[in-house]
């Protein structure tokens, strides 16, 4: 039976109560830290979907991106130092994260990895074979994301490929020939799914504490991986419920949702 578990609360909290070396992988899209307050962005292109054109937007993606740095860097310790505990030993970790920012967790020194344990694998980066157009001419086209990614001791990968889908890169059209939503930062369905396929087997289970719009535990449904998503906007978890056709039946499959309050509740009637 695949379990799929979604919860609607603060990763911070939520990922306190969860087991110690519980899960067999983590993936995870957490806050840029690039919202930018008050100042109108013209985007030439986005998504169909979105049925906008040429329209002045605001980057916000809420209160969790608009932090000074110091914060930034103490917020990502706090939700990495629980990921680190909750991840098994001899497991994989993949984090989309900003390419400036990056050393937060591969700095030799001081970076997160080397103080928690981990050892820094690559960085991944995502190709986007068809990059938004520039129309002001300053810089060079935006067409790359950056995933960080260690694993909690030495291991080796679980399901190695052929040795062609085993660079570390990987090749997609931007978002508008696959989005499904309008959530800011969907990623690519396939990318993900290559992930779980290399990191984790049936039947395991996936960590995803910033879900956004359900992509990782859609991935899962379709992989026969357990999943626990959390995430903070109840409107993206509406998102994910129908992307999901949540409680619906399909098959060995088993649905928990809590609020925060209810998990929490949970939580301490267990313990108790």
């Amino acid at each position: 039976m695949v379990k799929l578990t979604l919860i609607q609360g603060d990763a911070l909290k939520v990922l306190k109560h969860l087991p110690s070396e519980s899960v067999d992988l983590v993936i995870t899209d957490p806050p840029y830290n690039i919202s930018q307050e008050n100042k109108k962005i013209t985007r030439k292109y986005l998504s169909s979907k979105m049925h906008k054109r040429n329209s002045d937007i605001i980057l916000d993606f809420g209160n969790w991106d608009k932090m000074d740095e110091i914060e930034y860097k103490l917020f990502t310790e706090m939700w990495f130092k629980e990921i680190a505990r909750i991840l098994k030993k001899k497991s994989w970790f993949f984090s989309f994260f900003s390419k400036e920012r990056i050393g937060y967790f591969t700095d030799p020194i001081d970076g997160l990895f080397e103080k928690y344990g981990f050892k820094t694998r690559t960085i991944i980066t995502w190709c986007k074979s068809n990059p938004t157009p520039s129309f002001r001419k300053v810089n060079f086209l935006s067409s790359t994301e950056f995933i960080v990614v260690g694993s909690k001791g030495k291991c080796k990968v679980k399901n190695f490929l052929q040795q062609k889908e085993m660079k570390n890169y990987y090749i997609t059209p931007n978002s508008s020939s696959w989005q499904e939503t309008n959530h800011p930062t969907e990623k690519p369905m396939e990318l993900i799914k290559w992930i779980i396929k290399i990191c984790s087997n049936k039947g395991d289970t996936v960590l995803d504490p910033f879900l956004g719009s359900g992509t990782t535990i859609k991935a899962c449904l379709e992989l026969n991986r357990n999943c626990i998503g959390i995430e903070i906007n109840p409107e993206y978890v509406k998102v994910t419920k129908k992307r999901l056709n949540w409680s619906s039946s399909l098959g060995d499959v088993k649905f928990e949702f809590y609020t925060e309050e209810e998990f929490l509740k949970k939580v301490s009637e267990d313990e108790s």
